[in-house]
């Protein structure tokens, strides 16, 4: 667990990839762990490994303004097209915005496809890491499993540092 100045922020990962990162109190953070188990077969053990030590090194970096991107090795659990949409929000500068609809020309679909590219963003595991606070609705910020305030606090935080 990491102490974050917007909330405690959990992980879960095995001795290669990480497989949710999240603020401890995220709406659907429950359902990830369920769907983790479901397709890996797995249990769940406190304590720590290398995956999560540096999971917890690059979130301190993060919110002191020293990184753009995370390195930690990751592995999604998903539809295609739900990969498809994790992938390009990676490209999204550190930051800026890019609104849903933005995101669908850019993944060559129809602005008709931004509610699916939210609910994609509402079962992306890997807050922060897979970037989905940077995606805003036209003229507000839109939704974030986590909370708006706290999306609107990233997003800040993003703009304040995006010289790093």
């Amino acid at each position: 667990m990491f102490d974050s100045p917007v909330g405690k922020i959990i992980g879960a990962a095995d001795e290669n990839y990480l497989y949710v990162v999240s603020f401890e109190d995220s709406k659907f953070f429950e359902r990830k762990l369920q769907t983790l188990a479901e397709a890996i077969n797995c249990y769940y053990i406190e304590g720590k490994n290398h995956v999560l030590q540096k999971l917890e090194s690059e979130l301190k970096q993060y919110f002191d303004g020293e990184i753009k991107k995370f390195t930690v090795s990751i592995k999604t659990i998903g539809s295609d097209f739900q990969k498809e949409v994790w992938n390009k929000l990676l490209e999204i500068p550190y930051g800026s915005t890019h609104t849903y609809g933005d995101l669908a020309k850019a993944l060559g679909r129809p602005a008709s496809h931004a509610r699916a590219i939210g609910a994609a963003c509402g079962a992306n595991a890997h807050l922060l890491v897979i970037p989905c606070h940077r995606l805003v609705a036209t003229g507000s910020k839109g939704g974030f499993s986590s909370g708006v305030d706290r999306k609107e606090w990233l997003i800040h935080h993003e703009k304040k540092f995006g010289s790093v």
